[in-house]
């Protein structure tokens, strides 16, 4: 990270797009860092210069009891963040249960580290065929939401996510709606995967697009995790399948936005892999003919494209660097 330690943003709109983008993941592959490595990688970048493009550290809930002990070698320290990921449940009845004894050893984990650690966020996955219905949707969001609300963690963020099967599409204005109606209750929100190992992993342009119009429809705020390492849209030939880019979804969420644009629209932003397409001005963005102010772009980062996952920061801050959107 040396090259880039003192990396500043050409313009304040690229800062916009950089404030606490990053959620590091770098447990997950392809890093796939171990625990004690990770913890160490993420606190060395959070103790830098480009700390302010730092989220929290995401970790499964069944590693944290290995956490404490590697987080006394860092007794100065500010406190750290912790995004944790519950397990994963075949149906609604199994994933309440987990819930909570997930919650129980979440709220153990913080009392043992004695100040050296915090959770303010969860991402989980709602189990299959959740969402067929709109009164279905919202049955399983409130029952979720409840379980947060009675334990130590009501004041958490929480990131939703349902599995693409061949009704995805169809179910994500139902899920999203589900969401947005527990917004007064607890503060959850949408998330989707945007890559993985497999070509399977990877959502259609269709699909993400799909995702994000709706989003903006009904104004719920969402993260994105998984295969968003660069910032264009390209070809990875290692993994053999075409990767989103992150700065394909941002900008595709503001400008969808700003200018009402259909779903057809925004997956023509999102499939755009020339990254002289997307521009960063003094006044803001622009793509093509499209453009919007930095206003609506923090407006954007705050309220709707909140974060993503990525397992390296090394990566992203490289190519910002190579395509001048970051100087020394």
């Amino acid at each position: 990270m040396a090259p880039f330690s003192s990396s500043i943003p050409r313009f304040s709109s690229v800062k916009t797009l950089l404030n606490g983008l990053f959620d590091y993941a770098g447990l997950f592959p392809p890093a796939s860092l171990g625990l004690e490595a990770a913890i160490h990688e993420y606190i060395n970048h959070r103790s830098g210069p480009d700390a302010w493009m730092m989220g929290p550290f995401v970790v499964p809930v069944g590693l944290l009891g290995n956490v404490i002990s590697i987080l006394s070698s860092y007794p100065d320290q500010a406190p750290i963040t912790f995004d944790v990921l519950p397990r994963v449940a075949p149906t609604l009845s199994d994933l309440k249960l987990s819930l909570n004894q997930d919650l129980k050893l979440c709220s153990e984990f913080v009392n043992k580290t004695n100040g050296l650690a915090s959770i303010d966020t969860f991402e989980f996955r709602f189990p299959p065929n959740a969402f067929c219905t709109g009164a279905q949707s919202v049955d399983a969001v409130f029952r979720i939401a409840d379980i947060f609300d009675a334990s130590d963690f009501k004041n958490a963020t929480l990131f939703g996510e349902i599995s693409r099967g061949e009704s995805f599409v169809d179910e994500i204005p139902l899920f999203l709606l589900a969401l947005a109606s527990s917004s007064f209750e607890q503060k959850m929100f949408a998330k989707i995967r945007c890559g993985g190992m497999n070509q399977t992993d990877f959502p259609s342009p269709h699909e993400l697009a799909h995702f994000i119009h709706s989003a903006i429809q009904i104004s719920c705020p969402f993260k994105t995790t998984a295969g968003l390492h660069h910032p264009v849209r390209h070809f990875n030939i290692i993994q053999n399948a075409t990767m989103h880019g992150f700065l394909n979804v941002f900008f595709a969420t503001t400008l969808g936005r700003v200018h009402g644009l259909t779903t057809r629209q925004i997956q023509e932003i999102l499939e755009d892999q020339n990254p002289s397409s997307f521009v960063f001005t003094p006044a803001g963005i622009s793509w093509n003919d499209l453009s919007a102010s930095n206003g609506d772009f923090i407006h954007d980062r705050k309220n709707l494209g909140l974060s993503i996952g990525s397992c390296s920061m090394d990566e992203p801050l490289e190519d910002l660097f190579e395509l001048d959107w970051l100087s020394k």
